[in-house]
């Protein structure tokens, strides 16, 4: 299994700490430049959280297009979406953080690694022929997959559970983004070992496989994750 690391940077809170920060950056990144706009971009957040504590307005659509790099929203259950920019993309790897140093390892539209969500996803292994990982279009998907996902014990040692998942096609849906309309199929993924079972939801443009929105399990100990797509990142 191919061991993830996700970069585990530090809360941003001065100009000087986010240039440390893009130090650190430089060599897995293609572009430093884009790396200072990104850390500049979550460091205003974050003065800005340390001076008005209370929840601000969810961002508009006209507030996350002033935002010049790919982004993306996580929310857990019925909670506020928390806005991420990649800071690294390590081989198709891309690394999400947020100002709260939460972060996501995403690889095509799945989860590959989690950080300070809890109990964090170290790493994830797919099969070539896995979809959510690899853009395919719906009439290709295959019937079944599986996944092995790693976990670190507070111990230290490691753990791995590994799914069986099917797909089903449920219905054609549009479905809102933050103030944009996508046609997308709505696929069910049940995915079962002996010991569990869990369903992962995704909303799929159709012809090309793209994956605008998902809900899926992080592990057996948090709840799921819903990421949504707010614009693509295109390398």
């Amino acid at each position: 299994m191919t061991r993830l690391r996700i970069f585990n940077a530090p809360a941003i809170r001065s100009a000087g700490l986010a240039l440390a920060i893009l130090a650190g950056l430089a060599g897995c990144s293609s572009s430093a430049d884009n790396n200072f706009q990104r850390i500049g971009a979550l460091a205003r957040t974050s003065f800005s959280s340390v001076e008005k504590p209370e929840p601000r307005p969810e961002m508009t659509r006209a507030e996350l297009n002033e935002i010049p790099f790919a982004t993306i929203a996580l929310t857990f259950g019925e909670g506020r979406r928390t806005f991420m920019v990649p800071l690294a993309d390590n081989g198709r790897y891309l690394n999400y953080l947020d100002a709260s140093n939460r972060g996501l390892v995403m690889f095509g539209g799945a989860v590959s690694a989690t950080q300070s969500l809890g109990q964090d996803v170290e790493a994830v292994r797919h099969q070539p022929n896995d979809p959510v990982a690899y853009p395919t279009p719906i009439t290709d998907w295959p019937g079944q997959v599986h996944r092995d996902y790693q976990f670190t014990q507070r111990s230290g040692a490691e753990y791995s559970i590994t799914l069986s998942c099917i797909f089903v096609r449920l219905a054609n849906e549009t479905i809102e983004i933050v103030e944009i309309n996508f046609d997308v199929v709505r696929i069910s993924e049940i995915c079962t070992n002996a010991k569990r079972q869990v369903t992962n939801t995704y909303w799929v443009e159709a012809d090309t496989g793209f994956i605008w929105k998902s809900r899926q399990w992080l592990g057996p100990h948090i709840d799921q994750a819903t990421i949504e797509i707010i614009r693509p990142y295109s390398g």
